[in-house]
């Protein structure tokens, strides 16, 4: 399996910089929206296709947060900045949309595959009470390019059909709980073994820090 690097790209105030500026719009038509479940021993996923651009979807692995994200199944510029909103259903207006949040840039070590961006935890959980209640989570966010021509993508995760896999979806989550005990009483395990070594090594010379750069981690995008 490939390692995932997550990197937060913090919400900006979009400006209009230039006239040429344009957006590409992603939504699963009506009549295609719908939503599957798969599960695993160890873990439960909720997905929705979208029409030319890729997947959404609600990963939950024993022992993790809920997971959210959309990935296109194309190779394309760096995601420079980023924010998901709950929108209004196409349909209504005059409803005004929630608040930004934070989106996460996952990128895989293996080049073959393609780059997600996410969100977590809280986070996920509320983009699972928006669609229960019609509203579209949609991701909005600009590619790196010339700063005249910024690239502005839109993907809007549709709600219909969402309630009527939700429960089989939540029946899996809850499933995985005695799971996630279990995992916690081995990361208890490993951490308790790990002190008892450390403790025996004290009076070891200990290697160097490995340089930078050489495992995953979570780097910042540049603000601003």
């Amino acid at each position: 399996m490939a390692m995932i690097m997550k990197a937060p790209i913090f919400t900006l105030i979009l400006l209009l910089l230039s006239a040429s500026s344009f957006a590409d719009y992603y939504q699963a038509p009506m009549q295609e929206a719908n939503w599957e479940v798969n599960r695993t021993k160890t873990a439960c996923f909720l997905r929705q296709s979208i029409s030319q651009y890729g997947v959404a979807e609600f990963v939950q692995r024993a022992g993790e947060q809920l997971r959210f994200s959309v990935q296109e199944q194309r190779h394309k510029a760096l995601v420079m900045k980023a924010s998901l909103k709950a929108m209004p259903a196409p349909w209504i207006h005059g409803q005004a949309p929630s608040v930004d949040h934070q989106v996460y840039l996952d990128s895989s070590t293996n080049i073959a595959d393609y780059g997600r961006l996410s969100v977590y935890g809280n986070t996920a959980e509320s983009m699972i009470d928006a669609l229960l209640q019609g509203q579209y989570p949609t991701f909005i966010y600009h590619r790196d390019a010339s700063v005249l021509n910024m690239e502005e993508t839109r993907v809007a995760v549709s709600a219909i059909h969402f309630s009527e896999r939700y429960r089989e979806f939540a029946e899996c989550r809850n499933n995985l709980q005695p799971a996630l005990v279990t995992h916690s009483k081995k990361v208890a395990a490993k951490v308790r073994k790990a002190q008892k070594i450390k403790k025996k090594n004290s009076q070891c010379k200990l290697s160097p820090p490995a340089p930078a750069g050489q495992s995953a981690a979570n780097q910042a995008v540049k603000h601003g």
